[in-house]
């Protein structure tokens, strides 16, 4: 295979890096925001250019087409990137009658975000993600809302209260329990880098939690790992035209000693040695461009790589400062669980009321209103959102009767 080819080849694998993420399974909707690359083949220097004329960053239009110059308004709403870049290709291989129009990549760089509501920690707006599910929307805004337990300071016992007073305070404390085995296993996860760690993963909504937190987190881990992956070819292609440059350079500055040499034995006419030295300056400044280009690709490569160490760093730091509110949290709701429990038993000493309490479940439910004519859906946990879904989290208590159960136990 020619070096051409091989130069080919190379630089269209960068190309389908660069969109493989997302061409195979994510379509295009209004509002995404893409950058096209289109890069042409230039016999002359023996490498490809970026073509300018289509080159740069777009949003499909709410009407779902995307405008792009040279070949006008095409249809991207449900559309994969590989499918439109392939569009894109023949629509300007019909405009411009080129034999050889220029590649073209394209790559979502933005989104619409997703909005949380309803009951959970930290409602607001999140950056969405192709295959981003209800169950991480939740885990992203920092989980179920968990209201502060409201006790009555008066002097009276109020036997049905003290009844739900310890309900409640039960439940919270469950839950605080059950969100620092989360913690503590993200905390293991995390120190592990990947492998296997010791301690106990939490059953239920927060089990499910911590999976959606770490499948979020092995995502970015991913994309960081592509970006890494795309910026290291991307420097060794520029290496090799680097390389081959220089050839260049070197035998033009020998063509351009021997055609001096001749001139001033007054055997070959000016214009020969101006345009030899036109063409040394023309390959210096590209080289120079090659120079700034490489050291470009270095200095992402660099960022790309303290992003990593960085991910694993925020995860650790944020979760040991919740885990301490946590463990604060816990102290103060069984001390109060241990005073409302001292007060009930002298209610039931005195015969104001009987030694059972209720007991229930915490049930999320999830609703999604989409599109522009905001129609709400019921959804379960694991069904994927769109950009630009708004997401409805509801808390909700399920009460059954428990017998045999003494406020003492």
């Amino acid at each position: 295979m020619s070096f051409t080819n091989v130069m080919r080849v190379g630089l269209l694998f960068v190309l389908g890096l660069m969109s493989a993420a997302h061409a195979d399974s994510y379509l295009l909707v209004p509002q995404d925001r893409v950058v096209v690359r289109a890069m042409r083949w230039d016999p002359t220097s023996t490498t490809y250019l970026r073509w300018d004329g289509i080159s740069g960053e777009y949003t499909v239009a709410q009407d779902g087409t995307l405008a792009v110059p040279l070949i006008g308004q095409i249809e991207a709403q449900g559309k994969n990137t590989g499918d439109l870049s392939r569009m894109l290709e023949i629509r300007l291989r019909r405009q411009t009658g080129m034999a050889e129009p220029p590649q073209i990549a394209l790559e979502v760089i933005d989104h619409l975000p997703v909005y949380v509501l309803g009951d959970v920690a930290g409602p607001g707006a999140y950056p969405f993600r192709p295959g981003l599910t209800a169950q991480q929307a939740l885990a992203l805004a920092g989980g179920p809302l968990r209201p502060p337990v409201q006790f009555n300071n008066g002097t009276d016992l109020q036997p049905l209260r003290l009844g739900g007073e310890i309900r409640l305070l039960n439940e919270q404390i469950e839950d605080l329990q059950q969100e620092k085995r989360r913690l503590v296993a993200d905390l293991d996860a995390v120190s592990s880098q990947g492998a296997a760690g010791s301690a106990q993963v939490p059953s239920g909504l927060e089990g499910e939690i911590l999976i959606a937190a770490q499948n979020a987190r092995s995502g970015q881990e991913e994309s960081i790992r592509e970006l890494k992956s795309v910026l290291t070819e991307k420097i060794a292609s520029l290496a090799a035209q680097l390389e081959l440059l220089e050839e260049r350079i070197a035998l033009t500055k020998k063509d351009l000693d021997n055609v001096t040499s001749l001139k001033e034995k007054g055997l070959t006419v000016n214009t020969r040695v101006t345009a030899l030295t036109n063409a040394l300056n023309n390959l210096e400044a590209e080289r120079l461009n090659l120079d700034i280009a490489q050291l470009t690709a270095r200095q992402q490569l660099n960022r790309a790589e303290r992003d990593g160490l960085a991910l694993l760093d925020t995860a650790r730091s944020n979760a040991l400062v919740r885990l301490n509110t946590v463990e604060q949290e816990l102290t103060t709701l069984q001390t109060r669980l241990a005073t409302a429990r001292l007060l009930h038993s002298e209610v039931v000493a005195a015969g104001l009321t009987t030694d059972t309490e209720p007991s229930g479940e915490a049930v999320i439910r999830y609703a999604v209103t989409r599109g522009d004519d905001a129609v709400t859906t019921q959804i379960d946990a694991k069904t994927k959102l769109q950009a630009g879904d708004t997401l409805d989290v509801t808390r909700e208590l399920v009460l059954e009767p428990l017998s045999g159960q003494t406020a003492g136990n």
